[in-house]
């Protein structure tokens, strides 16, 4: 059980620990962005450029996308999903005005691993993802969203999407005295406001959510906004280490289809392919032991700059595996699925692939043989 808040000078542990040291050395990399400010990804979202300023003057953090606000302690709190009390127990054990503070790897916090739910949490989720999903056939607007997607009714069944309105999971969960684990998973949040209050807010309020499935477990959530809009993020997914979405899906195939963004999966989906997303261009080298049976691992990333460097870093991982499939410029898998010979222009391009891994590897057998 860890000390309670009070054991600790809050106000020494604001004043000793330099915020942008502490996020610095939690692994969110800063650039000077005017005097007394720092500018960096948010670690709380899927960040895409930099939208986290932090403050040096009044020593706090803003992020003009997701809203995440505060001082060092509610830093360390969200950024290893700590209480009050054991966020001041991680400052107390740094070094004070340390150019980056001691970050020990064995006692440090480490990222949430959705995989190792404890049954309550298991619980939570699932409640969550069944109520997302309830909400999902009843909300005409998310609906309507999903479906001009070019995602059909069966796979929003068979992938359990949802949708977060903002105010049932916590009417739902209060009942059910489930607030405290799903503040502590992060579905409910209190972010501090400019003014100093806080209220429970549900983190994916307003967007479709996708849940990563396993064995009929809801591990993890990503969600979509329902509309762009340049001050919020396309994407929020909860926090800790991503989860492949689609994992069971691909592991122990022998043909499978990396898709860079979660409605790109959602599309493979509905064309009966062996899709997973690492929902991005990266996917550590420690994470692709779920692909040992795969022969060849196509590669269905954007048609742009991301898409391309991610392609390459695939390919050095996977080797001869990798088959990347070239999609129009500018373009993703679900829009290419939306257009009116989209489905039948991608499986021309993956026959185009096959054709030319079956040459290649004749050619190959003919060289051995010779």
């Amino acid at each position: 059980m860890s000390a309670p808040a009070s054991r600790y000078d809050v106000a020494a542990l604001r004043r000793d620990y330099p915020l942008v040291n502490v996020i610095a050395a939690s692994g969110v990399a800063l650039q000077p962005a005017g005097p007394g400010r720092h500018k960096g990804l948010c670690p709380f979202h899927d960040d895409r450029r930099p939208s986290l300023v932090v403050y040096a003057d009044d020593q706090h953090f803003h992020c003009f996308a997701c809203g995440a606000h505060g001082d060092v302690i509610d830093f360390v709190r969200h950024r290893f999903d700590l209480g009050f009390a054991e966020a001041c127990a991680w400052l107390a054990g740094q070094p004070p005005h340390a150019e980056q503070p001691r970050v020990n790897p064995v006692t440090a916090p480490r990222e949430r691993r959705w995989d190792r739910l404890t049954l309550e949490e298991q619980i939570v989720m699932n409640t969550a993802g069944a109520l997302y999903h309830h909400l999902l056939w009843r909300e005409p607007r998310a609906l309507a969203y999903v479906r001009e997607r070019g995602i059909p009714d069966w796979v929003i069944r068979e992938c359990a999407l949802g949708y977060a309105d903002g105010h049932s999971l916590e009417g739902f969960l209060r009942r059910r005295s489930g607030l405290r684990l799903a503040e502590r998973l992060g579905l409910l949040r209190r972010p501090p406001e400019p003014n100093g209050t806080s209220r429970l807010r549900e983190f994916l309020a307003g967007r479709i959510v996708i849940p990563e499935l396993r064995g009929g477990q809801c591990l993890w959530f990503i969600g979509r906004c329902l509309a762009d809009e340049p001050d919020k993020p396309k994407y929020l997914a909860l926090p800790g280490e991503r989860p492949v979405l689609g994992f069971t899906r691909a592991a122990g195939q022998r043909e499978v289809f990396l898709c860079e963004g979660a409605f790109d999966y959602l599309t493979a989906v509905s064309w009966k392919l062996a899709a997973f997303s690492p929902c991005g261009t990266r996917l550590p080298a420690d994470r692709l032991g779920f692909l040992a049976r795969a022969q060849v691992v196509y590669g269905v990333l954007d048609g742009d700059a991301a898409g391309e460097q991610g392609s390459a870093r695939f390919g050095e991982q996977l080797g001869q595996r990798w088959q990347p499939l070239t999609l129009p410029e500018g373009c993703d898998l679900n829009d290419l699925g939306r257009q009116a010979d989209g489905r039948a222009a991608f499986f021309r391009l993956l026959d185009q692939a096959r054709q030319a891994r079956r040459e290649e590897g004749r050619h190959e057998r003919q060289s051995a043989a010779g």
